[in-house]
């Protein structure tokens, strides 16, 4: 289950991302859409439409399926508001989160809407907006050297090497790894990114023709990130 104090702090790092970009999110909780999963409660399907539920039984894999399921949930959430926002009621049941041919998720209703959907047991992220976005969050894990070695940058690799402390330089790693991850969702790249390339040091960078303004929170027990078109009122 999502922590009270660590969803606070997501909902308010949210919130103030959206000073700088039109957005709506939706954070939802992967914990307890496991435990409605093992009660057989048929509300966890009553949002997806009937080629989205068509989808899900695809899925051999548990923890696939769950992913899934949450990133629509969030995605629909969000869309939900952003449409409410708008005075403009939608049927879920009637709207398709589908994966595209870049394997980046798409509204087959909204095609101009952008989405992203980032998960990490039991955080589950979608956001919507009308501008690029990219969105990652991470359970605190330990990034292993043969991680940094193959996808950190050389300016990265140095910065982390020059931080004594073993905790602080594995937090700034993670922070590190959602920036990347968040930079790929915006390009819309996915893994087909080289990621040992994207230098994320700095909170501005210039990647697939987009400048993009990145940026991190820590979370208690996780890091999120944030990657979204440059202006210069930022």
């Amino acid at each position: 289950m999502i922590p009270q104090r660590t969803k606070h702090l997501i909902e308010l790092n949210m919130g103030s991302i959206k000073k700088h970009i039109d957005l709506n999110y939706a954070l939802v909780d992967m914990g307890k859409m496991h435990e409605r999963l093992q009660l057989g409660e048929s509300r966890c399907f009553s949002l997806l439409s009937e080629k989205e539920a068509g989808y899900l039984e695809s899925f051999k894999v548990y923890k696939k399926k769950l992913q899934w399921l949450c990133g629509r949930y969030a995605v629909k959430k969000a869309l939900f508001e952003y449409k409410a926002l708008r005075k403009c009621i939608v049927d879920l049941s009637c709207v398709d989160v589908l994966k595209g041919a870049d394997s980046a998720p798409y509204i087959h209703q909204y095609p101009d809407i952008t989405v992203s959907i980032t998960h990490s047991f039991p955080y589950c992220i979608g956001v919507v907006s009308e501008k690029r976005i990219g969105v990652d969050v991470e359970k605190n894990f330990q990034v292993e050297n043969s991680l940094i070695k193959f996808f950190f940058s050389e300016r990265e690799k140095d910065v982390l090497f020059r931080i004594p402390d073993l905790n602080e330089r594995n937090a700034q790693a993670i922070k590190y790894w959602t920036r990347k991850e968040a930079v790929s969702k915006f390009l819309r790249l996915g893994m087909k990114m080289n990621f040992k390339e994207l230098d994320t040091v700095d909170d501005v960078l210039e990647a697939g023709g987009y400048k993009i303004k990145l940026f991190s929170f820590l979370c208690d027990d996780c890091c999120l990130s944030l990657a979204i078109p440059y202006s210069e009122s930022l």
